[in-house]
């Protein structure tokens, strides 16, 4: 088992084990393992961005300190939300696929990530239960990630990113993880600080108090946006261009049909502009539909071929596992003991030889290694997950005259989408740079949606 996740999974053994007999003794600490529950949370939307392993220690902080909250409580119930039921199948198919998994070491690695994730998401959810901690989340995520799109942008002009091959990686030093980062944070921007998610028929009057604070906050906003498109260039992360265009198209569509037209137009010009000043960044986004242009102009790594190689494999394992998959987080040792017999090849422009995929094996695409890894019925839970995750927030967007809720419930609906095409490329449901951060905007608008009265007050 890898170390890190040895590590993680004893510390919560045995905190959870110190904190629930303390729990059971005194139930009058159920305020201090309350209040040391949401401190985890923060260090989680704090670090996120900057430091994934403080944020690690967060979730961790985060799981114990609810189990013991409610222990003192005396409740043993969780956050009654939208995503339960899909959520817990979910994590009930991951944990049968451990009983015929190719690998049991691969298994625990993965199924443990996921688990602790979905845990974290029912801690986020039951501690966040009042307007002012959600909005507290909000803005300390904020605060880190418009620091993080700083840092990246000037790292990104020191490394040459737009004219080299060389792609930012971000304070968290990943470039796949950290560009759909960005993307995340600039829904949270535009969706919470930019837009005015007023119902249509209610009419606010003109006030001069606070305009110019405003105005500051705007132009601060849209200039950390400009940095944003930026780092996901400078990046060049397909998956994350891939989720941010369509994310932005329904917040603005959200707001306004003439909204929806101009961020189409500017869309349009700040990718013709990117495109006739980076010829890599422009490959690379090219490639995704003629494979041939990414080898002639970079002459390096077949890329896409590479990709659909990757996910035809992963469809020769569904096909031969199609109810019970080869357990979750196993496809890379099934792959590599089964590759010579069962998987096709690729052409590597380096050597010109048709061989197998030399620098991966995983699918690459989160929802074939779902396909491949937990069969059709762990598929079905996770897009059951993914449809209720649209479903809910835009029932809630809808439902709501609240601009606070609605703010939460646009927040959600961006970071999905970005979270789905990050699926299509980079992601999976074990990834703790993207999944247990997109499982925290889920977990924000369940518990915003679990507010009483819907904060109707906040109005």
């Amino acid at each position: 088992m890898n170390l890190t996740i040895l590590i993680k999974i004893i510390a919560i053994v045995l905190s959870a084990a110190f904190l629930i007999a303390l729990a059971v003794r005194k139930p009058g600490l159920s305020g201090v393992f309350e209040k040391a529950g949401l401190f985890g949370i923060f260090l989680f939307a704090l670090f996120i961005p900057l430091k994934d392993g403080f944020a690690v220690f967060g979730m961790v902080a985060a799981i114990i300190f609810f189990i013991a909250y409610k222990i003192a409580e005396r409740d043993i119930s969780v956050p009654k939300t939208a995503f339960n039921a899909p959520l817990l199948i979910y994590a009930a198919i991951v944990l049968s696929s451990f009983i015929w998994t190719y690998s049991l070491k691969d298994s625990l690695n993965e199924g443990g990530e996921i688990f602790y994730f979905i845990l974290f998401f029912f801690a986020a959810a039951g501690l966040l239960t009042t307007v002012k901690r959600i909005k507290f989340m909000v803005y300390t995520f904020t605060l880190s990630i418009c620091a993080a799109i700083i840092y990246g942008f000037f790292q990104g002009i020191f490394i040459n990113a737009l004219h080299s091959q060389n792609r930012l990686t971000g304070p968290i030093g990943n470039w796949v993880g950290f560009p759909v980062q960005v993307s995340y944070g600039l829904i949270v921007i535009t969706a919470y600080y930019l837009l005015d998610f007023k119902k249509r028929d209610e009419k606010g009057g003109i006030s001069f108090v606070g305009i110019i604070p405003k105005a500051a906050s705007g132009i601060f906003f849209g200039f950390i946006l400009l940095l944003g498109f930026f780092d996901i260039a400078f990046a060049k992360a397909r998956s994350a261009w891939l989720g941010i265009i369509p994310a932005i198209f329904v917040l603005m569509y959200l707001k306004s049909k003439k909204l929806f037209f101009a961020a189409v137009i500017l869309l349009l010009v700040l990718n013709i502009g990117i495109f006739s000043v980076s010829k890599t960044f422009k490959s690379r986004i090219f490639s995704m539909f003629n494979p041939k242009i990414y080898r002639l102009e970079l002459k390096n790594h077949g890329d896409i071929e590479s990709h659909i190689a990757l996910i035809e494999s992963a469809w020769a394992v569904f096909k031969r596992f199609p109810f019970t998959g080869v357990g979750v987080g196993a496809f890379s040792k099934y792959f590599d003991a089964h590759k010579g017999v069962r998987f096709p090849w690729y052409y590597n422009p380096k050597t010109g030889k048709k061989i197998y995929d030399l620098y991966d094996d995983w699918p690459e695409n989160g929802y074939m290694q779902a396909l491949a890894e937990t069969g059709i019925f762990g598929f079905a839970a996770l897009m059951w997950l993914f449809f209720m995750a649209l479903k809910n927030p835009f029932k809630l967007f809808i439902g709501s005259r609240d601009i606070f809720i609605r703010r939460i419930a646009a927040i959600t609906i961006g970071t999905s989408i970005i979270f789905y095409g990050s699926f299509a490329g980079v992601s999976n449901m074990s990834n703790d740079e993207l999944a247990n951060l997109w499982l925290f905007f889920l977990a924000m608008s369940a518990a915003a949606g679990l507010l009483p009265e819907a904060g109707r007050e906040y109005r």
